[in-house]
């Protein structure tokens, strides 16, 4: 293969990300930002693509939600400390990058990973070229940030980048990367933080619980695990916000959603992912008014609307029926 200077630069909005985007850029090469979109890493496009705006660059997307949920279902190796599969899914970006490279004839990848930063993917060289193997981009991917610290990749080694303009940083600190980032004259850039779901425990949980079902492959279920008290009444999700932002937030994006909600006084609204049986309601209604006790009568608006009279569930009761991870 004959290398080129467009690539691919994996973009989270991180600071590592976003520091070897520029470099890269800054030596005269077209760089093309890709953000992998998953179901369990939120991110705000809007925001990347503003981050970009101010350089010249425009973030480009890929998202393939059903491959993603199968690599998580079977990882081949393995997850880390929760639900995490941290290498696999490395893979899996790696092999989006390598597509959409192939789609605008760029020949390499660019990275912002830090050699021993992250416990999984990042832990050693070894581990990075596992990862480049099972994607089929052996020394096609360039780190600039540790590259001075790792082995010659293609691109250096035939000469298209100068190796004494990367650098050699590694380890947990971040010293490094704020000293360039000031030189570089980035401001807009993201505290470092998880960000990923997946390395949640109680997020995790709740995954989990979700992985043998088909409502993993269900938008709004994955989109409300961020919120609510998660219930499984007679094998149906039941979700009740927790406070004012979060019931404000039900009744309004997810509108469509069969729901129990109060009538006569502020409280908790109660959420289905599908049209649930009457037993179902009756015992989620007592389950909302747990949270609402100064409700007198709820009401059930699904493909029929009716109000339902009950009693608050006890505690002993509601554990029955809760998802692990939730708040009491």
């Amino acid at each position: 293969m004959k290398l080129n200077k467009r690539c691919i630069s994996l973009y989270s909005g991180g600071l590592d990300s976003l520091l070897s985007t520029l470099l890269i850029k800054n030596l005269g090469f077209e760089v093309f930002p890709l953000f992998v979109k998953t179901p369990f890493y939120p991110k705000d496009e809007k925001k990347l693509k503003e981050q970009l705006k101010p350089f010249g660059l425009n973030l480009n997307t890929v998202e393939d939600r059903d491959a993603y949920i199968e690599m998580l279902k079977k990882p081949k190796y393995g997850y880390g400390k929760n639900l995490n599969p941290c290498i696999d899914c490395k893979i899996f970006f790696y092999k989006k990058a390598k597509e959409f490279a192939e789609e605008v004839s760029a020949t390499f990848i660019i990275t912002g990973e830090v050699l021993g930063q992250r416990p999984m993917s990042q832990k050693s060289y070894s581990i990075l070229r596992l990862i480049e193997k099972e994607a089929e981009l052996k020394d096609l991917v360039l780190r600039p940030l540790s590259a001075k610290c790792l082995p010659e990749t293609l691109m250096e080694k035939e000469g298209l980048i100068n190796r004494e303009k990367l650098f050699c940083i590694q380890g947990r600190s971040r010293k490094s990367q704020f000293e360039l980032a000031e030189e570089l004259g980035i401001k807009n850039f993201e505290t470092p933080a998880g960000g990923c779901l997946l390395t949640d425990p109680q997020f995790s949980l709740k995954i989990k619980e979700m992985l043998n079902r088909d409502e993993i492959y269900d938008e709004n279920a994955i989109k409300l695990i961020k919120f609510g008290r998660h219930f499984r009444i007679y094998g149906l999700k039941f979700i009740v916000s927790r406070n004012e932002m979060e019931s404000k937030l039900f009744l309004e994006e997810f509108k469509d959603l069969p729901k129990i909600r109060c009538i006569d006084a502020p409280c908790a609204v109660g959420l289905f992912l599908k049209e649930p049986h009457m037993d179902t309601i009756l015992t989620a209604a007592a389950i909302l008014k747990r949270y609402s006790k100064k409700a007198k009568n709820l009401v059930f608006e699904g493909e029929r609307r009716f109000i339902i009279d009950t009693q608050p569930i006890s505690d002993e009761k509601l554990s029955q029926f809760r998802i692990g991870g939730n708040n009491a």
